[in-house]
């Protein structure tokens, strides 16, 4: 114990001791490596999140049905049918502006009629008892010269309650369109009153029309241009009237051909 505190030797004390100061330094230099090495300090772990947050990650999803825009299925109220997309047309149609003669008549019959399609009218003023059904069939699928195309319109109650409809040519429209252009309306040189008739539930009332095979306009204006050659298609629609027992309705298209022959 003593050499170690007074170290024997021929140099002096002190290089002894700086000696083994050098000796300690160079122990506790290895030994702090040695620590820094078995730690991982600086190996790039994941440190944790210092606000207590979980490292996971979070997903909220909410579901919002779309907001669908509000469609009608019934036709306009004003008693003229719109021309349906992609309908048939006749090549090369006539110039507007004739006025044309149709007829029209009815009766009352006591069951609907088989064939041709329809759609039930829309039921108006909130009236749960009155629902409307137009059927429209055409004579013949086509017609040569000199033959006038003639339809018939079913107008049946499918509802629990009574109709009061107006079945006049003014109300009770036929339109005969060649593609997107209208090319002949029962509507524009229609006269008299109003025909107003009441329909019981699972009824038939039938209106007939007969088309000259001319053009004609709002007004019934002056001058006769024929109808060319090719397929045309006619739609009739009922205006709606003035309570819930008159709701407007409207058929689907019915197809016919104007040909060349005898």
């Amino acid at each position: 114990m003593g050499s170690l505190r007074n170290p024997v030797g021929s140099l002096a004390p002190a290089v002894y001791w700086r000696r083994r100061v050098l000796v300690v330094a160079a122990v506790v230099v290895v030994l702090a490596l040695i620590l820094y090495a078995c730690s991982g300090s600086g190996t790039g772990k994941k440190q944790p999140v210092a606000d207590g947050k979980t490292g996971g990650p979070s997903a909220s999803q909410s579901s919002t049905p779309a907001s669908g825009g509000s469609s009608s299925g019934g036709p306009s109220a004003s008693g003229s049918a719109g021309a349906p997309s992609g309908a048939p047309s006749a090549s090369g149609g006539a110039p507007s502006g004739g006025s044309s003669a149709g007829s029209t008549s009815g009766g009352a019959t006591g069951g609907a009629p088989g064939g041709g399609n329809g759609t039930t009218g829309p039921l108006a003023g909130g009236g749960a008892g009155c629902q409307l059904s137009l059927t429209l069939t055409n004579q013949a699928p086509a017609y040569v010269n000199g033959d006038k195309p003639q339809f018939t319109v079913a107008v049946v109650n499918k509802g629990t309650s009574d109709c009061d409809v107006d079945l006049s040519a003014k109300s009770l429209v036929l339109n005969i369109y060649s593609g997107q252009d209208r090319i002949w309306s029962s509507a524009d040189c229609a006269t008299g009153d109003k025909d107003l008739r009441g329909i019981a539930p699972g009824a038939v009332e039938t209106i007939t029309y007969s088309w000259d095979r001319s053009r004609s306009s709002a007004g019934c204006s002056a001058g006769n241009a024929s109808a060319q050659l090719g397929m045309y298609y006619g739609v009739v629609s009922l205006a709606a009237g003035g309570g819930p027992n008159a709701p407007a309705a409207q058929s689907q298209p019915k197809t016919f051909e104007l040909k060349s022959g005898s």
